[in-house]
């Protein structure tokens, strides 16, 4: 018999400070910060299949994109992928064959090639709402979506998102659908998610089909309507009869199926939403990660769950080169972070001041004609700094950084839940080695013991720090010839008090030989 779900701890502190932190950051910056309602942070990573190195994170103000591991990100427009966040709603993303992204909008698919530079719309896809989309793992010439209309339905496309084509019949009348997901260990076996409103109460169920989307079977599932909707947050690689479905609203809830979405079992509990869950590339593990109560990891033998980190995710990616996350700047010191410890310690990869710029295109595409023209405003709005590293930093030789949350306590810059540890320590602070490169061997700093940080700390500016390769990555570098006029010697300030002069001492009460500079003059 299975344990009962793991219910996550209370931390309603933590909530309220988070809001309290989101409410008063909105108000302090810019009004081009908080223009679609919400606070610039990113909310999905994808990586193309071909190439680690290369990803692109969905941001509150268009996509980023990195092509040297996270070491650098760029800015793609939002108006050059086609659409406008203003009501605070993004378009899915996914990484397919051929470096594609693919992004669903609400009137068509957009398909960007040349690394991002150009965004063109699949043709047979145009004037038609796409809800979601999925690219098959181990084969990502395989992408399905589904599309609204009368009756929702499955479209599919076998060469990366170039060309696409409706496949099976429709969905189930009055089925409205969510999310949809492949199972990688077998292309025909499809799931999608969604809300059932043909007759009596709205439901939400799961749509499955073994024969490529011929035919459906749907299933409830349990405690979702239409306030709390079912949303796929994966299948397992190895057994396409397993796969998990979340709960989009709060307090959350995740479930598993062991017999293809037949029947439905709750595995965690946690008192906020459900923001970010992933598998492990072998099948082995799973993490899941709340906004209130932080990361949970698990066999995904037993599922059962233990906390590992207070970081709070919005969403991972999990690769063979790590658990990657987004996380709130204010609460965890970072926007992107990947994990080598299966989400008990993060490096940050992103933070927003260090954001380079418009990705460097053409004027013929669309990103290189559109997006610098709005740059100025992006750069206002993230506090855009010059990240060069400082000759001689340990950025610039090549150091890392080593950021580290605990297991069962927080990042180092939270410091809610605990006192920051690597891998497999319970406590303390982090220990970085002198210059602040990372010990040999890749791992995160091991942790030292000492008092847990004060849970205050949680909702201060990211520092800038030296001695981490982020740290010294986003300090302003100077300009050989500010250095030089740093060095030169300044003027003598033709309002400052004489020096001193040698010789005797004027008698007491007489007049000062050189007279006090008038009231209103400027300081030197």
């Amino acid at each position: 018999m299975r344990s009962p779900p793991v219910r996550a701890a209370k931390a309603r502190s933590r909530r309220a400070r988070a809001a309290a932190l989101a409410a008063a950051a909105l108000s302090a910056l810019p009004s081009p910060a908080a223009a679609n309602g919400v606070f610039p942070s990113a909310d999905q990573i994808v990586f193309d299949p071909a190439d680690p190195a290369r990803a692109v994170a969905r941001m509150t103000y268009g996509l980023l994109a990195t092509r040297d591991g996270g070491a650098s990100w760029h800015w793609i427009c939002e108006g050059a992928v086609g659409y406008d966040d203003t009501g605070g709603v993004a378009p899915p993303i996914a990484a397919a064959e051929g470096g594609r992204v693919l992004a669903a909008l609400s009137d068509g698919m957009a398909i960007g090639a040349e690394g991002g530079c150009a965004f063109a719309r699949a043709a047979e896809l145009e004037g038609k709402a796409v809800l979601d989309l999925s690219v098959r793992q181990g084969d990502p010439s395989h992408v399905v979506a589904v599309v609204a209309g009368q009756r929702h339905g499955l479209w599919a496309s076998r060469d990366g998102g170039a060309r696409w084509a409706s496949a099976g019949a429709l969905l189930p009348a009055g089925f409205q659908a969510r999310t949809v997901d492949v199972a990688p260990s077998d292309p025909r076996r499809i799931y999608v998610s969604g809300l059932a409103t043909g007759g009596g109460p709205v439901k939400g169920e799961l749509a499955r089909s073994a024969d490529g989307g011929e035919t459906w079977e749907t299933s409830v599932v349990p405690g979702s309507t239409t306030s709390r909707e079912p949303y796929i947050a994966g299948v397992d690689p190895r057994d396409a009869d397993v796969l998990y479905v979340r709960i989009a609203s709060a307090p959350g809830r995740l479930f598993v199926s062991r017999d293809g979405g037949a029947t439905f079992e709750p595995v965690f509990d946690t008192q906020g939403f459900v923001r970010a869950f992933a598998i492990s590339p072998d099948g082995a593990e799973v993490a899941v990660g709340s906004d209130i109560d932080g990361v949970f990891r698990a066999p995904s033998s037993t599922l059962s769950f233990e906390r590992v980190s207070g970081v709070a995710p919005r969403c991972f990616a999990w690769t063979e080169a790590g658990l990657y996350a987004c996380a709130s700047e204010f609460l965890d010191d970072f926007t992107i972070g990947r994990s080598l410890d299966g989400g008990a310690t993060f490096e940050p990869l992103l933070r927003q001041a260090c954001i380079r710029g418009p990705l460097d295109c053409a004027t013929s595409t669309s990103v290189g004609a559109l997006c610098p023209l709005d740059w100025p405003r992006i750069a206002m709005m993230t506090g855009h700094e010059d990240c060069a590293p400082d000759a001689g930093s340990p950025a610039a030789s090549g150091g890392a950084s080593a950021s580290a949350t605990g297991a069962g306590g927080a990042t180092a810059a939270s410091g809610a839940g605990g006192a920051a540890s690597g891998a497999g320590d319970t406590g303390g602070a982090p220990e970085v080695s002198a210059g602040g490169a990372r010990p040999a061997g890749g791992a995160p700093a091991r942790a030292r013991a000492g008092p847990a940080r004060s849970p205050r700390r949680a909702w201060r500016r990211p520092r800038r720090r030296g001695g981490g390769a982020l740290s010294a990555a986003c300090r302003p570098s100077r300009s050989p010839a500010l250095a030089a006029s740093a060095r030169a010697p300044r003027p003598a300030c033709p309002h400052a008090a004489p020096a001193p002069r040698s010789g005797p001492r004027p008698p007491r009460g007489a007049r000062s030989p050189s007279p006090a500079p008038a009231r209103g003059r400027p300081p030197c």
